[in-house]
C-alpha cells in the first residue's frame, strides 16, 4: 500500500468570506518557496490589494502599499515578496512595514527573484527583460542573441538555482504568423553571455522546481518534464499533473514550492451578456447569448446607432459589428485586435493591433492600415471633425499617457499629458471641445474634463467631476450628460453644458448599480443611447462560478507513478 506521505494531497484554497475573490476579475495566487505561505490579490472596500495567509491559518493579513498588485513572486528565503504596483516593482517583507520602490515597471508581466538578491523581470508588454538588484537602482537590460531584437516579445524569466542562468518564453512579432507572432517556446539564456538555446517549443508559461522539474502548460493540461538545470535541457516526455483545465496564455496562473506544494487555477471565466438597461437599472434587453468570458466585449455603439462594435477573445481577440436592428454579425480582423473606436461617420474604426495603432474598413473589407507603428498603443476616442484620435501609451516612469495623433498632414503624433498618475479612456465630447478621462492622481480613479483646442492641444482647465471615484466616463449624444461607473459599481450622471467658455457640471447622482467586470485597466464596458434613456452594459450573470485554486501537496507523487 502507498503511504500517506507518498501521496499528493489536493485542497481548495478559499480566501476569508469578507474578500472579494474570483468574482469581478481573476486574481493571483502564488505559493512561498519554503511552502508555507500563500500571497494573493483580492478585493475588500474597492480596493484591490495584496495579502497573505499561512498554509496552516484561517487568517489574511493585508500587505500595506500593495494597490493593485501584479505578477507577485516570492524570494528566495519567503521572507519577502515583490509585485508590480501602480508603475512600480516594490517589495514588502513579511515581518511588516511600508512596501520599498525598486524601480519603475509600467506594467509587471513577471519577474524572479535569484539567490544572490538580483531579480530580473519584464516591466510592461513588447519590452526586454530586464535585471535589477533586490535592494533598488536602475534596472539594465539584459541582452540576447537576435536577429531583431526590437520584434521580440519575452516573458516569464524565472532563475535557475545558480542565480545566473534564467529561462524565459520567447515570441517574436510576425505579420505572416497566425495572430502576428511566430511563437518560439521556452529558451535559456545566463547573465554572463548573449547565447540563449531553446529547450522546448512550447510556448506556454513555466515554473522550474529544485526536484528537476520543469512545470508548463501543454494543450490545457499542466505538464511536469524532467529538466537538467546544468545541462539546461528536457528530457523524456511531459508527465500530466492537471488536465482538461484550460490555462490564460497570459499571466502564469500557478505557482511551485520548493517542497513539493502546487497551487494551479484554471482560466478564470465567468457568465456574461451586453444587456440593455433603462434609467432605473431595469433589464429591457440584450444583445446575442450569455458566453464565458475572461475579459469583456468593449461594447461600442456606431454613430448611427444602428451598428455595435465589439471585442471577442475566443480563440483569439478580434473585433465584429453587430447589425442591432438584423442581429447579423461580420468579423473586421482576422489577426489581433483590441480597444476598438468608431470614426465619427461610422465608416472605419481604429484598434489597437500587434504592428501598433490601425485602422480599417468597419464593413470588414480590404486590409488593415498601420498609421502608428509604435508598440502599444491604445485609441481611446476620434474627434467628431476625424481629425484627431487620442490614444494611450505607457511611459517607463509616467504609466499611461495620453497622446493626439492628427489624421491630416504627417500624422505626426503629439503628447497631451503625462503625469506620474495613471490616465486612462478618454472621451471627447460630441462638440470636440472637451475631453473627459480617467485618473488616479487622489490615490483612486477620478473623473476629469480638460478643454480640446482645435489645434490638438489640452487647455489648462482641468475640472473634477466625481469626487468619490469614476472610471470609463461616456457622453450622451447631444452633450448635455456624463456618464461614468462609480467605485462601488453605480452608474452615475451629471448634467453638463459644454456650448461655453467654461465647462458646467452639476453634482453627479446615482441612477442604478451595474454588475460588470473589474473597474481598472483601459476597458470601455458600456456604452449609451443617443437620447440617454437606455444603457448597453457588459453585465456579469449569476453569481462566481469559477472553480477556487487547488492546493496540491507532495504534488511530484503524481508524476513519480
Amino acid at each position: 500500500k502507498t503511504s500517506l506521505k507518498e501521496k499528493a494531497v489536493k485542497l481548495s484554497f478559499n480566501p476569508p468570506a469578507e474578500l472579494s475573490f474570483n468574482d469581478v476579475q481573476p486574481y493571483a495566487a502564488v505559493i512561498s518557496p519554503d511552502g508555507q505561505t500563500i500571497a494573493f490579490s483580492a478585493t475588500a472596500d474597492g480596493k484591490n490589494m495584496l495579502y497573505i495567509r499561512g498554509l496552516d491559518s484561517t487568517e489574511a493579513k493585508v500587505l500595506p502599499g500593495s494597490e493593485n498588485p501584479l505578477e507577485p513572486f516570492w524570494s528566495p528565503d519567503s521572507r519577502s515578496i515583490a509585485y508590480g504596483s501602480n508603475g512600480k516593482l516594490k517589495r514588502s517583507d513579511l515581518s511588516g512595514g511600508n512596501p520599498q520602490v525598486i524601480c519603475d515597471a509600467a506594467r509587471l508581466i513577471s519577474g524572479s527573484w535569484s539567490k544572490d538578491g538580483v531579480i530580473i523581470f519584464v516591466p510592461d508588454y513588447r519590452v526586454r527583460i530586464m535585471q535589477v538588484s533586490a535592494k533598488g537602482g536602475e534596472p539594465q537590460a539584459i541582452n540576447i542573441q537576435s536577429e531583431n531584437i526590437e520584434n521580440e516579445r519575452n516573458g516569464n524569466a524565472i532563475f535557475m538555482p545558480d542565480g545566473r542562468h534564467y529561462l524565459f518564453r520567447r515570441q517574436i512579432e510576425d505579420p505572416n504568423a497566425a495572430g502576428g507572432l511566430r511563437r518560439m517556446g521556452i529558451w535559456a539564456g545566463t547573465l554572463d553571455s548573449t547565447e540563449v538555446k531553446q529547450v522546448t517549443p512550447d510556448e506556454g508559461n513555466l515554473v522550474y522546481t529544485p526536484e528537476g522539474w520543469l512545470v508548463f502548460i501543454r494543450n490545457d493540461s499542466l505538464v511536469a518534464q524532467a529538466f537538467d538545470a546544468t545541462r539546461l535541457q528536457v528530457s523524456g516526455e511531459p508527465i500530466t499533473i492537471i488536465s482538461g483545465q484550460p490555462n490564460a496564455t497570459g499571466p502564469r496562473r500557478f505557482s511551485v514550492s520548493d517542497n513539493g506544494v502546487l497551487i494551479w487555477q484554471g482560466l478564470w471565466q465567468r457568465e456574461y451578456q451586453l444587456t440593455w438597461f433603462d434609467r432605473e437599472g431595469k433589464q429591457t434587453g440584450v444583445v446575442g447569448a450569455p458566453a464565458k468570458v475572461f475579459t469583456g466585449q468593449d461594447p461600442h455603439i456606431s454613430p448611427d446607432a444602428k451598428r455595435l462594435l465589439v471585442k471577442r477573445s475566443s480563440p483569439q481577440q478580434t473585433l465584429w459589428v453587430i447589425d442591432l436592428e438584423k442581429g447579423t454579425e461580420i468579423r473586421i480582423t482576422s489577426d489581433f485586435g483590441q480597444i476598438p473606436v468608431w470614426a465619427p461617420d461610422g465608416s472605419k474604426i481604429a484598434f489597437s493591433s500587434n504592428g501598433g495603432l490601425s485602422i480599417k474598413a468597419a464593413n470588414g473589407l480590404g486590409e488593415a492600415e498601420t498609421v502608428l507603428a509604435a508598440g502599444a498603443t491604445f485609441p481611446h476616442s476620434w474627434s467628431p471633425d476625424g481629425r484627431f484620435i487620442i490614444f494611450l501609451r505607457r511611459g517607463v516612469k509616467t504609466r499611461m499617457d495620453m497622446y493626439a495623433l492628427p489624421m491630416f498632414g504627417e500624422r505626426k503624433e503629439s503628447l497631451l499629458l503625462n503625469s506620474a498618475f495613471d490616465e486612462q479612456t478618454p472621451q471627447f465630447s460630441p462638440d470636440g471641445k472637451w475631453l473627459a478621462y480617467a485618473a488616479d492622481d487622489t490615490g483612486r480613479y477620478e473623473i476629469y474634463v480638460q478643454s480640446f483646442s482645435a489645434d490638438g492641444k489640452l487647455g489648462a482647465d482641468r475640472k473634477l467631476i466625481s469626487g468619490t471615484g469614476g472610471f470609463m466616463p461616456v457622453w450622451r449624444r447631444d452633450g448635455g450628460e456624463l456618464y461614468f461607473i462609480a467605485a462601488d459599481g453605480q452608474m452615475m450622471v451629471s448634467s453638463v453644458k459644454t456650448g461655453g467658455s467654461e465647462f458646467e457640471f452639476s453634482s453627479p447622482k446615482a441612477l442604478f448599480k451595474t454588475k460588470m467586470l473589474g473597474l481598472f485597466g483601459s476597458t470601455h464596458e458600456f456604452d449609451v443611447s443617443p437620447d440617454g434613456q437606455r444603457f448597453l452594459i457588459g453585465t456579469l450573470v449569476g453569481e462566481p462560478t469559477a472553480q477556487p485554486p487547488t492546493v496540491v501537496l507532495n504534488w511530484t507523487a503524481l508524476v513519480k507513478k
